[in-house]
């Protein structure tokens, strides 16, 4: 994966879950799946996820 194509996958990835647990909070087993699933990601792919995860959720914070 270049590093070019792991920004697009992070990036789509933080914003899926942010939809995730805004519209489907209510479905644990669906958000521990994704938790589990963000948990397996390569060390650099799951730092560049973590990254743009807090940087949405300062920005829906404002």
């Amino acid at each position: 994966m270049t590093k070019q194509e792991a920004d697009e996958f992070t990036t789509a990835l933080s914003e899926r879950y942010i939809q995730i647990q805004k519209y489907s909070s209510h479905n644990n087993e669906l958000l521990s799946l994704w938790d589990d699933v963000i948990e397996t990601l390569p060390p650099d792919i799951k730092r560049g996820f973590e990254e743009k995860y807090d940087h949405l959720v300062r920005e829906s914070s404002s």
